[in-house]
């Protein structure tokens, strides 16, 4: 009988062992698939990136609350993960944006832009910053120089600037919209 007891008592620990192992999977899975969605945000611009990178920031969170508050972890451990998660979280503003998408509640900007240059960072890939009215956002680099002296039309979230939509307007709506 005795050793039917610790038959079973060892099982627990095992499937605990498991489950730890799993959301430290789910952590690094989360971590990566953000990581990567982030730095090809700006080179392929559509809408479902913002559900990919908002998506995994949320496993990435609960993945770490799971962890932080299971005794199967080492205190300094759940600390490392909380705080690396905290910190990723505060960088990547596009979670804080799920209300406003999902309630199309989008910010609009309109007007010419002040600022308009191609730029290019480290591994991060190209993008064109556009300011208007003192507002810095990142439009597809597919727009033109040419069209620099235009109206824009921006539809942006909030919290992490990420274009819904945007339209540039014609050189003839520009001029009756400066009038």
């Amino acid at each position: 009988m005795d050793h039917i007891d610790k038959k079973q008592s060892i099982k627990p620990e095992k499937s605990s062992l498991s489950l730890s192992k799993l959301f430290k999977r789910i952590w690094f899975v989360s971590l990566a698939v953000g990581a990567a969605a982030i730095m090809l945000q700006d080179k392929l611009a559509f809408k479902e990136m913002f559900w990919i990178i908002s998506i995994s920031t949320l496993f990435l969170a609960f993945s770490c609350a799971v962890m932080f508050f299971k005794k199967d972890f080492e205190l300094v451990e759940r600390i490392l993960y909380a705080i690396a998660t905290i910190v990723l979280m505060f960088v990547n503003p596009h979670w804080l944006d799920i209300p406003a998408y999902l309630t199309n509640d989008y910010r609009v900007i309109e007007g010419v832009p002040t600022e308009f240059d191609h730029r290019s960072p480290y591994k991060s890939g190209s993008y064109l910053h556009v300011k208007v009215h003192n507002v810095d956002l990142k439009l597809p680099t597919s727009i033109s120089n040419s069209d620099s002296d235009r109206w824009f039309v921006i539809h942006y979230l909030p919290n992490s600037k990420f274009i819904m939509d945007y339209k540039i307007l014609t050189k003839q709506e520009t001029k009756l919209k400066k009038e």
